[in-house]
């Protein structure tokens, strides 16, 4: 394997998921034990004995199969069943593009997964894994991937289970186009709310919820003390969840890894990129511009336009059900399987039509759960890995550096945005407008070695997701790059791991990490209003886990980037519309009063581009 491959996966490690060296986890088939047999409201299941002292149920179906008519619909109730179901391997992931990552066997360019995919998995304590029994805090995992790419099936929650004496589900959600499709083809006459709001995914992750209160007590679990938890995608999800009426009541705990507060507006989801204001790349009205194309039913994209014009809503809506599952991702560009498309979208039933932080600010509105949010202290460095601008490669393979300060400088500034948006704007906001209790982090472990072909903590640092495996105690399922972990930073690794595992489980306890399970971990305190309490998770040769007050708000970064000598004036109008207009901050934060202020007038903030 070629370094350049080893970074392409470790791109996509902080996508939330890693690979298992054992092979692909959707073909293994696990030893069916009967004393593993549970009852749900749809029929019996029969899990298996797995590590860590923990039963394990996989692919449990949560709703009936999206495929057909209910393609681009709500999820409904899956149909009932008599014998008892083996859930032992997992089932399909989503439909998605390939990447090294999908979690099944498949090249470049390909589509693999299913529609039908809407499946779950279980583990619990084998010794409280009844109704009896149990009565355990509840874990319930969303996948990160850009809400694209990713699957449930390559997480082992096995020791967070077992080791923090919780219940874990991790879900498969639909992605991209099939999760999040808005149109007003899709909202006709006696369409329900739900069924119309463009917000399939999200509704996926809802109903999972629904399962769990409906469920989760025969495994062990208590419905009353549920905690969702997600990383990069998946903490956006969290967020969105957090301001959805409909999953009120479903959980009563949140963490959020390196989330976002951001959500689209339907006019953003659905129209053309040449429209006033514009649509997205890839709303709704451009990908059908695109599939009209691909179908041989138009010449060009203004042929195409004319074409959808002239067509009915019912002829619209029949030719986006015609198109199968890889017709519908055709013509599609990303990295290594993820794309951009409309996620969140602001329907008003779903989705409020309020900003994510709008809403916080108010008091009202959103479930107000204790929330832990965090990121890591290098997001863009993993990605900025990737470009030729910062890294080249020597020999064809081997990554340099080529200037550590604008490296480091330039990862700076995208990293602390996302902190400054996800976590400090949020806490602000939540304490503002007196919700409950918040719990911020920074994740600082950069100790990847230095090998002979790579500094991993100089390219990589403490990375976009690179957390994600501390948190479920799995480094031997992770994929093993290179010399990065080695006998010096093993045992730190570890040592960080068990205590992130003890904050987060007695935070799904108590809705307070306090200081651990075990109660001898330094007192993890609340955010306050102007009183920035964040927790710094590193080892001790990195000062060790320890409560700061550190603000990171974004007028400090937009100051910085006013005031930055480094920058040319157009790299400086570039950036301030990178992070606070074209980013994940939403429509919070962009001004264009202090664009121009900045000199920028000059500069049209849509075209003017930092990449």
């Amino acid at each position: 394997m070629s370094m350049k491959t080893v970074l392409v996966i470790l791109v996509l490690l902080g996508l939330g998921f890693w690979l298992w060296p054992e092979g692909r986890p959707e073909k293994i088939q696990h030893i069916p034990m009967a004393s593993t047999e549970r009852s749900t409201t749809a029929g019996p299941v029969i899990g298996y004995e797995d590590k860590h002292e923990t039963y394990a149920w996989l692919g449990i179906p949560f709703a009936s199969p999206p495929i057909g008519d209910l393609r681009w619909r709500a999820p409904r109730p899956v149909k009932p069943w008599q014998e008892p179901l083996q859930a032992t391997r997992f089932n399909n992931p989503c439909v998605q593009l390939w990447g090294p990552l999908a979690g099944v066997d498949g090249e470049e360019g390909e589509v693999v997964g299913d529609e039908d995919c809407l499946y779950l998995n279980v583990w619990s304590p084998a010794v409280r894994s009844t109704a009896e029994t149990g009565g355990l805090p509840v874990m319930l995992w969303i996948h990160g991937g850009g809400n694209t790419i990713g699957t449930a099936n390559t997480y082992d929650a096995s020791l967070l289970a077992g080791g923090e004496q919780l219940v874990v589900v991790t879900i498969n959600y639909r992605l991209g186009f099939f999760g999040w499709m808005s149109h007003p083809a899709l909202r006709g006459q006696g369409v329900s709310a739900e069924d119309a709001s463009g917000n399939y995914g999200n509704l996926d992750m809802i109903a999972a919820l629904q399962w769990v209160q409906d469920n989760i007590s025969d495994f062990g679990g208590d419905p009353e003390n549920v905690t969702i938890f997600g990383e990069s995608a998946g903490g956006r999800n969290v967020y969105s969840l957090m301001s959805s009426s409909l999953a009120q009541g479903l959980f009563h705990r949140a963490i959020a890894q390196s989330g976002s507060v951001s959500s689209t507006p339907v006019v953003v989801a659905e129209d053309f990129v040449d429209a006033s204001p514009p649509g997205m790349s890839n709303s709704s009205g451009e990908w059908l511009l695109s599939q009209l194309q691909l179908a041989d039913k138009a010449n060009d994209r203004e042929d195409a336009k004319a074409v959808l014009q002239a067509m009915s809503l019912a002829e619209i809506a029949a030719f986006m059900h015609a198109r199968d599952q890889t017709e519908v991702l055709s013509g599609v560009e990303g990295f290594a399987g993820m794309y951009s498309a409309p996620q969140s979208i602001r329907d008003g039933a779903v989705i409020p039509e309020q900003s994510q932080l709008a809403l916080m600010k108010s008091g009202m509105g959103y479930n107000a759960v204790p929330l832990m949010t965090g990121t890591t202290r290098d997001e863009a460095k993993l990605f900025m890995a990737q470009d030729p601008r910062y890294v080249k490669q020597r020999l064809g393979f081997i990554p340099v550096i080529r200037d550590l300060d604008i490296y480091n400088g330039v990862a700076a500034y995208f990293s602390d945005q996302w902190r400054a948006v996800a976590v400090d704007a949020a806490a602000e906001a939540i304490a503002a407008g007196g919700g409950a209790p918040v719990y911020a982090y920074r994740w600082d472990w950069d100790e990847g070695a230095d090998t002979l072909l790579v500094n991993y903590g100089q390219l990589i640092g403490a990375g976009h997701g690179m957390e994600v495996p501390f948190v479920f105690g799995d480094f031997a399922g992770a994929l093993a790059l290179p010399g990065f972990y080695n006998d010096d930073n093993t045992p730190g690794r570890d040592e960080l791991s068990q205590q992130m595992r003890s904050y987060w489980g007695e935070f799904a306890r108590a809705g307070n990490p306090g200081r651990g399970r075990e109660d001898d971990l330094p007192e993890w305190r609340a955010w306050e209003a102007g009183v920035h309490n964040l927790m710094l998770l590193d080892t001790p040769e990195g000062g060790g886990v320890r409560m700061v007050d550190e603000p990171m708000t974004v007028n400090m970064i937009k100051l910085r980037i006013a005031a930055d000598t480094l920058l040319e004036q157009e790299e400086r109008c570039a950036l301030f519309t990178e992070l606070f207009l074209k980013g994940n901050s939403g429509d919070d934060f962009w001004d264009r009063g202090e664009y121009d202020a900045m000199g920028c007038a000059e500069y049209d903030p849509l075209e003017v581009s930092y990449f």
